[in-house]
């Protein structure tokens, strides 16, 4: 499926990673604002109460104890006394739950019951205040009311802009942060562990998500898979139709090469019997050829097996087992059991057939991998092809004339659709070591023995 990012290359962002951003940062904000609010209502409105209530009960039996010795007209500088409201709206307007907190406060702690007013407009000072209602020792005087300022606390954080500023920044820094978690890290992590760690085909498409880039580079990661299933299904069948064309004409030849054979006496006799060997060894690389082409095919085909029990049963199918020596630990494991007796098959035929005996079939574990050995006590590999087996070899390295290594290619196969890789190493008193480093699903560790 093609999109417009795909086609001409724009990699910004769509309309709905705009709407997620926007999205994330006004939740980011909310959550900010929100637990700034919580902080206020369970730490710092406690403490404004606290500052209220002492300041008003000081003030009020402070200017009540003045009054009984000094008229109001003498009082200082300062202290707001009036005889009635300024404002109409102060006698009706209702309380806050703050202002009902505090004059509750002044009664239950300080035992100052008084009648509180907000100040209303016009206010009496820019931060607003209170209007507290005077008891004095003359009750057939005209009440009075004292203006209690609401001053600028220190701990009142509405009224501080850098607090608010500080809270936007961080929302907004949160909101970003969920943003790139959700529609960057999450869905770039996804593609990561989705992506195929091995060659074999079919390989499995990558979930497009996340923002319109990365959702484009999934896109074009998806075609380039598409395009190597593709590649790799032409040549599994080019495989499967140059095994099928060479099987006939093989079957025929040695048809006619057998009864040619049954008629000649003395030496044409025997090279009669040399081409029939040949042929054989012919029709052996197309099964081979076969068995490559269904191998590109993995098959998610786990079985739980003992690893001594299986080796042991595969060192018994052969007719000279007392050629093979056996030394493998029992191990459970869960692994693709076709794949791993044609491995190990095809490196002790090799083994027996280009080698000397004793062939040592042997295997440890280290922490989560699994090395698997087959050692002979032949003349092993020169050198040079050491490093490039088993993806070519040489013509002279053991006489491999009539072989061209697709064994060792299909064992390098099966190693690596298991997370690991086939080495080809001289042993220590001489030979060839070939070790399969597998990455397979170890059972538990307490039902091994030591």
């Amino acid at each position: 499926m093609s999109t417009p990012e795909a086609r001409t290359g724009v990699s910004g962002f769509d309309r709905r990673d705009w709407t997620d951003l926007l999205g994330s940062l006004a939740a980011g904000i909310g959550v900010s604002f929100g637990l700034l609010l919580l902080l206020m209502r369970t730490v710092l409105e406690p403490q404004l109460v606290d500052e209220s209530v002492r300041r008003i009960n000081r003030n009020v039996r402070l200017v009540e104890a003045m009054l009984i010795r000094t008229p109001v007209e003498e009082l200082p500088e300062g202290v707001m006394v009036r005889s009635r409201l300024p404002s109409p709206d102060n006698q009706d307007y209702p309380l806050s739950a703050f202002d009902r907190e505090v004059r509750d406060e002044l009664r239950r702690r300080e035992r100052l019951v008084r009648e509180i007013r907000r100040d209303r407009t016009p206010l009496e000072d820019p931060w607003g205040g209170y209007w507290i209602q005077l008891r004095l020792p003359d009750r057939h005087s005209p009440p009075l009311w004292l203006y209690q300022p609401e001053r600028l606390s220190s701990l009142s954080v509405w009224y501080l802009p850098i607090l608010r500023s500080l809270a936007l920044v961080l929302g907004t820094g949160a909101g970003i942060v969920l943003f790139l978690r959700r529609q960057v890290e999450l869905p770039f992590r996804r593609v990561m562990a989705a992506i195929p760690d091995t060659s074999l085909a079919p390989l499995a498409l990558l979930p497009e998500r996340g923002v319109a880039p990365l959702r484009t580079l999934t896109l074009r990661i998806n075609r380039l898979l598409e395009r190597l299933n593709g590649v790799a299904a032409d040549r599994r069948g080019l495989l499967r139709g140059l095994a099928h064309d060479l099987g006939g004409p093989q079957a025929r030849l040695m048809l006619q090469a057998e009864a040619l054979q049954e008629s000649l006496e003395g030496p044409p006799r025997q090279v009669v019997e040399s081409m029939l060997q040949e042929l054989r060894q012919l029709a052996a690389i197309t099964a081979q050829l076969g068995v490559l082409a269904d191998q590109e095919i993995p098959e998610d085909i786990h079985e739980p097996i003992a690893l001594d029990d299986f080796c042991r049963r595969l060192v018994d199918s052969y007719p000279a087992n007392d050629r093979l020596v056996l030394a493998v630990p029992r191990i459970f494991l869960f692994i693709d059991l076709l794949g791993l007796e044609r491995s190990l098959c095809n490196l002790i035929d090799n083994a027996l057939e280009y080698g000397r005996p004793p062939v040592t079939l042997s295997a440890l574990r280290q922490g989560s991998s699994l090395r698997i050995l087959v050692e002979d006590r032949g003349d092993g590999l020169r050198s040079p092809t050491l490093l490039t087996m088993p993806s070519s070899s040489r013509a002279d390295d053991r006489q491999r004339h009539r072989h061209q290594g697709l064994g060792l290619l299909l064992v390098d196969r099966f190693c690596r659709s298991q997370g690991g890789r086939l080495l080809l190493r001289r042993c220590e008193a001489g030979g060839l070591r070939a070790e399969m480093i597998l990455q397979p699903t170890l059972t538990n560790p307490l039902f091994q023995n030591p």
